[in-house]
């Protein structure tokens, strides 16, 4: 089975993914695959023409740079989503099939409606939380502003919808561990 995970930034979507994995499921990370694209030199070339040369470090994409610029500016994220989805997607594709024997396949993709990825899986979970604790969140993990907070949040597709979409959806407001028995609850009608 390929269960798509998905939910909004800071919803808690990386503690439910690494406890799937502790449980044994084969985690397929598009964060991570993203980033192992962008430190290409074809796609980091890409990006520099596209973004400027402000946005490389030391031959190494500046993240927060590229984050603020995209942010900012709507035609600029879509132009980061163009030179970057179809990379980011055939890796996706080429590790479900070197996987297909696995007995439960994650596919962690924060943007998986967005980018219209649910064709790839057999159900969706949604990990959601309230706007007022993503945004908490969201400051504390990354040092920004409030401000950039709620853009980075505004940018992407409301909880509320995704949850409507998905199959299963866990609600993260409480502590780890009301958030880690969810999961494994989960995880055990998912498998039996």
């Amino acid at each position: 089975m390929i269960l798509g995970l998905t939910g909004g930034i800071a919803s808690g979507k990386s503690t439910v993914s690494k406890r799937l994995k502790e449980l044994g499921s084969y985690i397929i990370d598009a964060d991570k695959i993203s980033r192992e694209v962008s430190d290409s030199l074809k796609v980091l070339k890409k990006l520099e023409q596209n973004f400027g040369p402000e946005i490389i470090d030391n031959g190494h994409l500046d993240r927060q740079k590229l984050r603020e610029i995209v942010f900012e500016n709507k035609e600029k994220r879509e132009l980061l989503n163009e030179i970057m989805h179809p990379v980011i997607v055939k890796k996706i594709i080429e590790e479900i099939e070197k996987n297909r024997e696995k007995e439960l396949i994650i596919l962690d993709i924060p943007l998986l409606y967005e980018t219209g990825l649910e064709y790839l899986c057999d159900k969706v979970l949604v990990v959601c939380t309230d706007e007022e604790i993503q945004i908490e969140r969201v400051k504390v993990r990354d040092g920004i502003e409030w401000k950039l907070a709620k853009k980075i949040i505004d940018a992407q597709m409301p909880l509320r919808k995704k949850i409507n979409k998905a199959d299963i959806y866990i609600e993260n407001n409480g502590n780890l561990e009301e958030l880690l028995k969810k999961v494994e609850l989960i995880y055990r009608e998912i498998t039996k």
